[in-house]
Parts: structure tokens; C-alpha cells; sequence
């Protein structure tokens, strides 16, 4: 009785770890922001000057996608495409360029009206590479679909201008203050991650396999509670999961070897 009560226990003990691990393992993704940590992505930490220089609009694109989701003006998408079929070539289908050629002009318009940005090339770029590039996720088979698609992606960009410079601008005070701080900003693929807590982000990474370079730091200490110091050339957590798996074991091999006492056997 003493033995099934203590597997019991053990039980209870791993099922307990596993449901926490997951718990943290939702909490530190939250904790990394909007943002598609694909497979093969490469993340590393800045700091300072060079942290600073990166906090631009080309580098919120990743963070800002999905957040301003007005669909594009029916007529604008029309008057575009009218003028867009007239000189498209078959021969030439390119989406994401094509939709650059319609939506970099107007959106250069709207950007220099809105105020007086020294970026206004780069916000405009910007801008339209969120759009384009939903826009033209799936490739167009003729120039009727090609510049429908061109359209649509410059039109939606118009009118979620203001929405996206906003973004924009709070990503980049966020980023310009993360760079000041010891533990720096997180770039991932180029792109800056809008963390609300860069431990618990990197955490989640090392949980999903992905290693954080975070050498710009100096020399770092890292576990399960994050990481500290200045320096390391990159950082990583052993996760709650596999105690809970080596408790499991510990106690399937006690019921497998450990057997009761008969009364009277010899010792």
C-alpha cells in the first residue's frame, strides 16, 4: 500500500510539471509579441549605437503585419487596375514588384502630407511591403489576377497609412529604450521583436529549439528563470518537460524492480 501510494504521488508530482511547463511555455509567447518565429530562423540580441541605428520602420515590418486590417477601397482597387492591365506583360508577372510600382507613389504622397518624417522613403517602403506581401502570397496566373492582386495591396496600404505609422512610431520608442538596456533588444531575421519581457521570449525560443545569440551582452548566465550577466555566444533552457519525463521514469522503475517484502523471506 505504502508503494502504490508513493507511485501515486509521483504521478501526480509529473502531471503537475507537465501542466505548469506548458502554462510558462503559453506565457513566454505571449511575451515575445506579434511575431512568426518560423523554422530556420536566426535571432540574436543588440545593444547600444549599433541596437539604435536598426530601431527603423524596415524593421518594424514583421511586428507591425496583421495588426491594421482594413480592406482596400473598391473603387481604388478598379481605377488602379483599369490603368494597370493597359500596360501589363505577361511575360513579366512579378507581384510583389508590381504592387511596389503602384503603392510606393501615393503612399510617398500620404507619408510627406502626414509630416515632416527625415524616413519617409523607408515608412513608405514599409508600408507597402506589409501589404504586398499579403496581398501577393499566392502568385497571379495572368495580368487580370497580377494586377488585382498589385492593386489590392497598394489600396489596402493607403488606407491603413495612418494605422501602420502609428505602429511604426510605438515600436519605435520601444526599441530605442530596449537598445539602452543592459539585456538589449531581440532581433529575429533582421526583425525587431516587440518582447514585453526579452527573458521570457528567449525562454520560449530555447523551448521551440531556436538558439538567441546574445553575445553582445559580454558573458551570460542562463536557466530556467532566464538569463543574466555579459557575455555568451548564445543561450539556451532546459525545459520543466524533462524533469517531469525523468520523474515518469523514476517511477515506472520502481514499480517494474521494487517489490514488497514477503513475510518471513529471507533477506
Amino acid at each position: 500500500m505504502k508503494f502504490k501510494a508513493l507511485f501515486i504521488s509521483l504521478l501526480a508530482v509529473t502531471f503537475a510539471l507537465a501542466r505548469g511547463s506548458n502554462r510558462a511555455q503559453a506565457q513566454s509567447a505571449e511575451s515575445c509579441g506579434n511575431f512568426d518565429f518560423s523554422s530556420g530562423i536566426s535571432c540574436k540580441i543588440e545593444v547600444e549605437g549599433g541596437c539604435q541605428a536598426q530601431c527603423t520602420p524596415l524593421k518594424f515590418e514583421a511586428a507591425c503585419t496583421g495588426g491594421c486590417s482594413v480592406e482596400a477601397d473598391t473603387q481604388c482597387v478598379d481605377s488602379c487596375g483599369t490603368q494597370c492591365v493597359l500596360t501589363c506583360d505577361p511575360s513579366l508577372l512579378d507581384c510583389f514588384a508590381g504592387c511596389h510600382s503602384e503603392c510606393d507613389a501615393p503612399t510617398q504622397e500620404l507619408c510627406e502630407s502626414n509630416g515632416t518624417r527625415d524616413d519617409c522613403a523607408d515608412v513608405a517602403i514599409a508600408e507597402c511591403d506589409i501589404h504586398c506581401n499579403e496581398s501577393c502570397e499566392v502568385p497571379p496566373s495572368d495580368c487580370q489576377e497580377h494586377c488585382n492582386r498589385c492593386c489590392t495591396g497598394s489600396c489596402t496600404t493607403q488606407v491603413n497609412f495612418d494605422c501602420n505609422l502609428s505602429c511604426f512610431a510605438e515600436l519605435e520608442g520601444g526599441c530605442d529604450v530596449q537598445c539602452a538596456k543592459p539585456n538589449g533588444a531581440l532581433f529575429c531575421n533582421g526583425q525587431y521583436v516587440n518582447a514585453s519581457d526579452i527573458e521570457e521570449c528567449i525562454l520560449y525560443l530555447s523551448q521551440q529549439g531556436i538558439d538567441v545569440d546574445v553575445s553582445a551582452r559580454g558573458s551570460v548566465t542562463c536557466d530556467l528563470s532566464g538569463c543574466e550577466g555579459d557575455g555568451s555566444t548564445g543561450c539556451s533552457a532546459a525545459s520543466t518537460t524533462g524533469s517531469a519525463f525523468s520523474l515518469l521514469l523514476m517511477a515506472f522503475a520502481l514499480l517494474t524492480f521494487w517489490r514488497p517484502q514477503r513475510a518471513g523471506q529471507k533477506r
